[in-house]
């Protein structure tokens, strides 16, 4: 038995970091998209900067299914089939350096829609560790074409875009 725990904590020492916080990542509450309910079981930080100097931005990503590094790195592009067949719903949104939510995108196969001042952001934790918090809706947003609402409590650990990139 002791060499089990001993054999046990020398993989957990030896773990990559970034597969350790990977389990940190939840996500609670759900989406609805027309009427449907949607849980998100998957969530995703990543930090990126696309000029030097230029300061650093945020994405969040939630999905009903896992997604890869290398899908993330190029995400949503690489999974349009996915998202169009349905079998993976997703929804993202941005921040700024200082936590402001940009928009808030969500993709599903009805086509999705981008949100832009309606979502509301609760940050509880916000650096380049972690990103947790609220996003939310005050109300349903009906964009001509679909009804969205969504209430979702989050953590994530950060990751560096860099660090996703296919080589």
């Amino acid at each position: 038995m002791s060499r089990y725990l001993l054999l046990l904590l020398i993989v957990a020492l030896t773990s990559p970091i970034h597969l350790i916080a990977a389990d940190d990542a939840r996500v609670d509450g759900k989406m609805i998209v027309n009427g449907k309910a949607i849980k998100f079981t998957h969530a995703y930080a990543i930090a990126r900067t696309t000029a030097p100097g230029e300061e650093k931005s945020y994405r969040v990503i939630f999905s009903d299914v896992a997604i890869s590094d290398k899908d993330l790195a190029l995400f949503p592009d690489v999974l349009i089939k996915a998202i169009n067949d349905g079998t993976l719903h997703a929804m993202r949104f941005r921040l700024d350096s200082h936590g402001a939510v940009d928009s808030t995108d969500i993709d599903d196969a009805s086509g999705g829609t981008t949100i832009k001042e309606e979502s509301k952001i609760e940050l509880k934790t916000f650096n380049d560790k972690t990103i947790a918090g609220r996003i939310h809706l005050d109300k349903p947003y009906n964009d001509g074409i679909g009804k969205y609402d969504y209430d979702l409590k989050f953590s994530a650990p950060v990751r560096q875009e860099a660090d996703l990139n296919p080589q």
